[in-house]
């Protein structure tokens, strides 16, 4: 008995370091995923909101590829591109971008037919710059599961990038179309879409595509559908700034800096637009001549 005592009071006696270390190796692998891109494996997009209740919800600017901001316990938070709402997601529902295609390549490899690992191999790849692959990989899933709205933005996104007008706005539209029956997303879907093709008229990259009056008009539409954003109303100021229209270009992006609940994150972007705005109404013979800057894609 007396070994028996013994042996237990060892145990005790190192089971607090064992935890310790084993704890210190799970912060410091914890410390290790900040600051790195991940992918969330499970739904589009959704957190927990930072303050709200523990169901998750869906924001612009929080796409399925995001950069880790810190961790706490099974934690992952995340923030908005819009720098507006952070969230976090289950430690387990996500995977490091790195390493990713290749994880999604072996559920392919097991069902073909998975729609939605197509999808999420499209956004690794799309953040990878595998551009070819992506493009591939979107219209597959899209291929397989055509009646999801959120497909056919991703895809518009990914055009938006490699700077294909019509087919982005073409995705765009029919993102539209099927936006009343697609998954439910905790934003005005429509407005957002409203918004991106119109980014897609006023200033693609081919200025044979562009089409000023209808950006302007989708611009409008958008800023109207959804008034709780302020950064819509920024974009029709862009559109104005397109077109030539300084002097409502300047009076609409002044409108959205005043309200209160502009982004702190855009504000500096926003003022320096309005700068160029201001310069280039000042030179009216060449109404075009300052480079306005398009939508980033997410």
């Amino acid at each position: 008995m007396g070994l028996v005592l013994l042996a237990t009071l060892a145990l005790l006696l190192l089971a607090p370091r064992d935890h310790a270390a084993a704890q210190a190796a799970a912060d410091q692998s914890s410390a290790a995923l900040v600051g790195q891109r991940i992918l969330i494996l499970t739904g589009f997009g959704a957190v927990h909101l930072a303050g709200a209740s523990l169901a998750t919800q869906t924001r612009v600017g929080i796409n399925l590829v995001m950069p880790v901001e810190r961790i706490e316990g099974r934690r992952v938070w995340i923030v908005s591109t819009s720098g507006g709402d952070s969230g976090w997601v289950d430690r387990g529902s996500v995977r490091l971008l790195s390493g990713s295609v290749e994880y999604f390549d072996t559920l392919i490899t097991r069902d073909p037919r998975n729609w939605d690992a197509y999808l999420r191999r499209a956004e690794a790849e799309h953040a990878l710059n595998m551009r070819e692959a992506a493009t591939a990989d979107y219209s597959k899933a899209i291929e397989l599961h055509s009646s999801e709205a959120f497909l056919y933005l991703r895809r518009g996104r990914h055009y938006n990038t490699v700077k294909e007008c019509g087919k982005e706005v073409s995705d765009f539209e029919r993102a539209v179309q099927l936006a009343p029956t697609s998954a439910h997303q905790d934003y005005n879907l429509v407005a957002e879409l409203h918004s991106l093709e119109a980014g897609a008229y006023f200033a693609c990259s081919d200025t044979t595509f562009r089409d000023y009056a209808r950006g302007l008009s989708l611009a409008k539409q958008a800023a109207e559908e959804d008034p709780s954003r302020a950064t819509l109303v920024t974009i029709v100021a862009a559109a104005y700034a397109q077109a030539g229209d300084f002097p409502n270009a300047v009076k609409t992006q002044r409108e959205a800096l005043a309200r209160p609940d502009f982004p702190p994150a855009y504000r500096a972007d926003a003022e320096q637009a309005l700068s160029r705005y201001e310069a280039a109404g000042e030179k009216r013979s060449h109404p075009r001549s300052t480079s306005l800057p398009r939508q980033s894609a997410q």
